[in-house]
């Protein structure tokens, strides 16, 4: 197996190498445990290279207010007071208030008159109308075994 020299990994951590040439990287990372110590060895140098933060809390704000675009994170206990249109006493009052319209217009007794005139259209019941037909055929076979034995 061969291994990939220390300034190479330094290139790698500095993202100074082709992608083709970093994903290979990548892949030999996960089979080489050497390869994976001169890596972690770069990056510790390369670590050392950076600017050091002034404030490493206010950094954490802004790169968390820049996630959030802009929002403020709320502490997990604490719970933001919503509008009042937002709650539930708010969305009960409105739908009385829609119900009494609704009433007070009639809409619910169109409803009933529409319901009711379903009601007498319809014809009669599909159990009725075979009831009916049962009862018809089974008249017909008597009436018929009558005839039969007065002959």
């Amino acid at each position: 197996m061969k291994h990939i020299p220390y300034e190479e990994w330094l290139k790698y951590v500095e993202d100074r190498l082709n992608e083709p040439v970093r994903e290979q990287y990548e892949e030999h990372l996960y089979s080489c445990d050497h390869c994976m110590e001169i890596y972690l060895e770069a990056l510790e140098a390369a670590e050392t290279s950076l600017p050091a933060l002034s404030s490493e809390s206010r950094f954490t704000d802004n790169v968390m207010a820049d996630i959030l675009g802009g929002k403020q994170m709320e502490a997990p206990g604490m719970e933001k007071e919503q509008k009042f249109y937002q709650k539930a006493p708010f969305h009960y009052i409105v739908a009385a208030a829609m119900t009494i319209v609704l009433m007070s217009t009639g809409v619910f007794q169109q409803l009933i008159g529409f319901a009711e005139e379903f009601e007498h259209d319809s014809g009669p019941s599909v159990t009725n109308e075979l009831m009916n037909k049962t009862t018809n055929f089974i008249n017909e076979v008597e009436n018929e075994t009558r005839k039969e034995r007065k002959e």
